[in-house]
């Protein structure tokens, strides 16, 4: 279990939720962009609850293993479907990785009379 401290509180939720979260958070503070969440935890009180995070470049949060024997107490909180929803949030935000192409390979010149490039400018001929 992880304990995620955010506006001056905290919740603890099951490890692979923690990193999920903090992975997405770093990815749309990286683009500037925002969105609101909804995780599950337990409360400082130690009961269940879904709470709502707003997460991209302004928030501040920090992720710690949850060293109370009351917070590490009961059975680790698991969200498969969720996980795998931030996976994939956090995949689309990071946009297209660069491939290398084998050698030997017959690449296709973009710029040629075929796909509508004049030579002189560079703008789609008409």
């Amino acid at each position: 279990m992880k304990r995620i401290s955010y506006a001056e509180d905290h919740l603890v939720t099951g490890d692979d939720i923690a990193d999920a979260v903090m992975a997405y958070a770093q990815a749309l503070a990286m683009k500037g962009r925002s969105d609101s969440i909804d995780v599950p935890a337990v409360d400082r009180n130690g009961a269940p609850r879904v709470f709502s995070i707003l997460v991209g470049p302004a928030s501040q949060m920090l992720t710690s293993d949850s060293l109370s024997v009351d917070e590490a107490r009961g059975d680790e909180i698991l969200d498969e479907r969720l996980v795998a929803e931030l996976a994939s949030r956090t995949a689309a935000l990071a946009g297209p990785s660069p491939v290398s192409v084998p050698r030997g390979t017959q690449v296709v010149d973009l710029e040629t009379e075929q796909f509508g490039l004049d030579d002189e400018d560079d703008s789609p001929s008409r």
